[in-house]
């Protein structure tokens, strides 16, 4: 393991615990918060043999063909969710400095490009050694995969040179993967602290990630509170991140679950 060290714009020292290869990011992660480390941290590694998505979905993390990322930070209950979901704000931001991509998201915070899925993210809160609450906030994005790479998977996934128009940026990334993959877990990791210490400042982010959420103004299939399959409209995002669907004239709150958009032919497209 090495660890680099770098300082946030709020003068907070960041350590970013860099491995060859662990099960899972989050895992490891939520060993050290067990362990009583750092407050604010990140872990990245070049590889995941166990990564996962929701429901204990398998996350593809080849070595070397993606940016395997965690980030840590002390929360309260009611901004738990919400950072998750604002963390897709910083990987827009990554992929647009690296290979000026312009990616859209899919609630709650599936990073989309070119109707894709390009990353993918997974909060989960964890208690500390001393009772604090903590999230851990996991980032899989797509870097190197090739088509044939990704398999099955190629027509719902994609990754950031496919995507990428500039030769030249993907050239220069491709000669030097490793470099490239360790560069961009650092940015990635000052960014997700950006998020962090500007939702801890209380600025409101949540209408720049609605701005960038192509879920809006389509029409889904939801999970209710009494846990009845209902259909609405996706209308806008709340203060929290939870959906907002309208439904026979009324409002409901989706503060998480497997939401699906209903395409004009009659199939379901998952966006959970």
């Amino acid at each position: 393991m090495e660890t680099i060290a770098f300082f946030t714009k709020q003068g907070r020292r960041l350590p970013c615990f860099c491995f060859d290869g662990v099960v899972s990011t989050n895992d490891e992660a939520k060993r050290i918060i067990r362990e009583g480390g750092p407050k604010c941290f990140a872990v990245t590694a070049t590889e995941q043999t166990g990564g996962r998505g929701r429901h204990g979905r398998a996350f593809l993390s080849l070595a070397e063909r993606g940016l395997y990322l965690s980030f840590v930070c002390p929360v309260t209950t009611e901004n738990c969710a919400s950072f998750g979901v604002l963390s897709a704000l910083a990987v827009a931001e990554l992929l647009r400095e690296f290979f000026g991509l312009d990616v859209t998201f899919k609630w709650p915070n599936d990073v989309m490009a070119d109707g894709k899925k390009i990353c993918g993210i997974l909060p989960e809160s964890v208690v500390g050694k001393g009772g604090e609450r903590y999230v851990v906030s996991g980032m899989g994005v797509n870097f190197f995969y090739s088509a044939e790479e990704l398999g099955a998977l190629s027509d719902i996934a994609t990754s950031a040179v496919l995507c990428c128009k500039n030769e030249q940026l993907k050239c220069r990334f491709e000669q030097d993967r490793s470099g490239a993959l360790r560069a961009a877990a650092v940015r990635l990791a000052e960014l997700a602290a950006e998020i962090a210490d500007e939702t801890e400042s209380g600025e409101d982010l949540v209408a720049e990630y609605a701005a960038r959420l192509d879920t809006l103004g389509k029409k889904v299939r939801y999970t209710g509170v009494d846990g009845r399959r209902r259909t609405g409209v996706a209308t806008g995002v709340a203060p929290d991140c939870a959906l907002i669907v309208k439904r026979l004239g009324k409002e409901e709150r989706i503060a998480w679950g497997e939401v699906t958009t209903v395409v004009r032919n009659g199939r379901k497209r998952r966006l959970t």
